[in-house]
């Protein structure tokens, strides 16, 4: 009778270790992910004058009900076009256009799945040829959410300028 209980106790045990593998908890709390960015990372890579830009990468991500979260970004860039470089309209330096996450591996194109605030009527311009900017409350709602934090490195960051439109810079994320 002992064995058979220590035998019930065993697999009691094991089945509840077996379900944490096969149903893993979600992540819950602050979510820190970092990406080195660059030009050469794009697909196809960023073309001339902006093609040696790069960065650096932060995306806290703190939940904010249901298994959304809302997302701040830093990034820090340098390497674009600085003012006075190119002929009117884009005399103003690199003009960043659009930025988001994509899902997507490293050299895959993917479609976007969290836009930022960025875009044609209210761009990043920038004059000394490198930016350092924070934007934060950015919304995640919970399936993308959930599909970033079990996989990173299957999705990327990128900012796209006016001179490339396909995409300035670019990084794989990375759970910190």
């Amino acid at each position: 009778m002992k064995r058979l209980t220590l035998l019930v106790l065993a697999l009691s045990l094991f089945s509840s270790g077996c379900d944490e593998v096969l149903a893993p908890v979600a992540p819950t709390g602050l979510v820190t992910l970092v990406s080195q960015i660059s030009g050469s990372q794009e697909v196809p890579p960023a073309a001339a004058p902006e093609a040696a830009s790069a960065g650096s990468l932060s995306v806290t991500m703190t939940p904010s009900g249901g298994g959304a979260y809302v997302a701040s970004f830093t990034f820090q860039i340098g390497g674009l076009v600085k003012a006075g470089v190119l002929p009117a309209p884009l005399d103003s330096g690199s003009v960043i256009v659009a930025g988001h996450i994509h899902v997507g591996a490293a050299g895959v194109v993917g479609a976007p799945v969290v836009p930022l605030p960025i875009s044609q009527s209210a761009p990043i311009v920038t004059p000394t040829g490198g930016v350092l900017l924070t934007i934060s409350n950015v919304a995640v709602p919970s399936d993308v959410a959930s599909a970033i934090l079990a996989n990173p490195s299957g999705y990327y960051f990128n900012l796209h300028s006016a001179l490339n439109p396909g995409g300035v810079v670019r990084g794989q994320l990375i759970r910190q």
